[in-house]
């Protein structure tokens, strides 16, 4: 039994104690060095405050008196706009008034299994979801372990059960070609350019978004991507910075795409004088790309509207907007390209990534993968 002093209250020492049982097998000094070690470590965390505040701070006070005070505002503004949304709507109502110390693996199961819809359909909730939920939680009792305020993060020990939701879905090279044959005669021409940019260059909706004519190198025919612009819940439209440090990063424009940007700027400037006082945005080099007809910052809803008109128009499947992404990986590798490359393209570390997540295999490359196959068993006798 190790025992703490934690000085006196009202005249009574107060003490902290904690039974530790050392391994078997070890030797009577192994034994000793074993032990102080252990109570060298525990009188180190009751000075330090951690088993004051293991045993006194709730989950909702230490979310909103330690993890957003110290630790939600370095967070960049989407992913801090997550967990508030989460961390209020689904953990505090559950988690809220239960110590830290008393938050269990079998506790989080238990959660995790109580998991319901919450929009009036049928089944339930998908893996992702569960598993987006119990990311927040996580990372808010990663940090009540990393400051001492519990001995271990409990999420680590659970795993997600639940159906998988379909794999995002990228178009085959047959509705592509049959996109780019039939989009010239769909009359918007700033869904035209947003669907060709993001098909050709593998950009994600933010960066999108967040695209000014400053960042259009004409000489070079080089893209930056060095901003995004997204929507936060009672904020608005928010710009912010790409998502890690290899998102930051210079595309090249192939020449039918610079003809493009050129055609679609004089219409764009065309507009802007026609409305005069009304333009609100900003014009020139530091105007967006992409605005509404009065100048402000596109909402994420627009352009998934476009992508929808355009598919529809084309006839062919309909994919998310990050579809379109998945769509230029999985077209990238299936012609030859080198995955870190690709990954360089995209804004991804890693090429493994890539190879994992975004290349959903085309039918024509797979298609080649069994002629090849078959060749080599059934090789032609002439």
């Amino acid at each position: 039994m190790i025992s703490v002093s934690c000085g006196y209250e009202n005249g009574k020492q107060i003490r902290k104690t904690r039974s530790f049982t050392p391994p078997r097998g070890l030797s009577p000094k192994r034994e000793r060095e074993v032990v102080e070690s252990f109570a060298a470590e525990f009188e180190l965390s009751v000075k330090g405050g951690a088993v004051d505040n293991h045993e006194k701070v709730t989950f909702k006070r230490f979310y909103y008196d330690y993890f957003c005070k110290n630790h939600l505002g370095d967070l960049k503004p989407k992913t801090r706009s997550g967990y508030e949304i989460i961390a209020e709507s689904i953990l505090i109502p559950y988690f809220g008034n239960m110590l830290l110390g008393n938050i269990t693996s079998l506790t989080i199961c238990q959660w995790l299994s109580s998991m319901k819809r919450c929009d009036g359909r049928p089944g339930e909730l998908s893996r992702t979801t569960k598993a987006i939920r119990k990311r927040t939680l996580s990372a808010i009792l990663g940090k009540a372990y990393e400051w001492n305020f519990i001995n271990e993060n409990p999420c680590e020990r659970v795993k997600v059960h639940g159906y998988s939701q379909p794999a995002v879905q990228a178009l085959q090279i047959e509705d592509v070609m049959k996109i780019i044959k039939k989009l010239p005669e769909y009359p918007d021409l700033r869904a035209r350019l947003f669907f060709i940019m993001d098909i050709e260059l593998g950009l994600r909706l933010g960066e999108i978004a967040g695209l000014e004519w400053r960042d259009v190198c004409w000489d070079s025919k080089m893209l930056i991507i060095q901003r995004t612009s997204q929507y936060l819940p009672g904020e608005g439209m928010v710009e912010g910075t790409p998502k890690s440090q290899s998102s930051n990063r210079v595309i090249p424009i192939p020449d039918s795409l610079i003809k493009l940007l050129q055609e679609y700027r004089t219409w764009q400037n065309q507009e802007i004088n026609r409305l005069g006082e009304l333009y609100i945005g900003k014009i020139g080099e530091e105007g967006r790309l992409f605005t509404t007809a009065e100048g402000k910052p596109i909402y994420d809803s627009t352009f998934r509207s476009w992508l929808n008109k355009i598919l529809t128009f084309c006839e062919v499947p309909h994919v998310t907007v990050h579809g379109l992404r998945h769509t230029f990986a999985s077209l990238s590798i299936a012609s030859g390209a080198d995955a870190r490359s690709v990954a360089a393209v995209l804004g991804h570390s890693s090429p493994s990534l890539v190879m994992n997540t975004y290349a959903n295999p085309q039918d024509a490359a797979k298609k080649k993968v069994i002629s090849t196959i078959d060749s080599i068993l059934n090789p032609d006798p002439s």
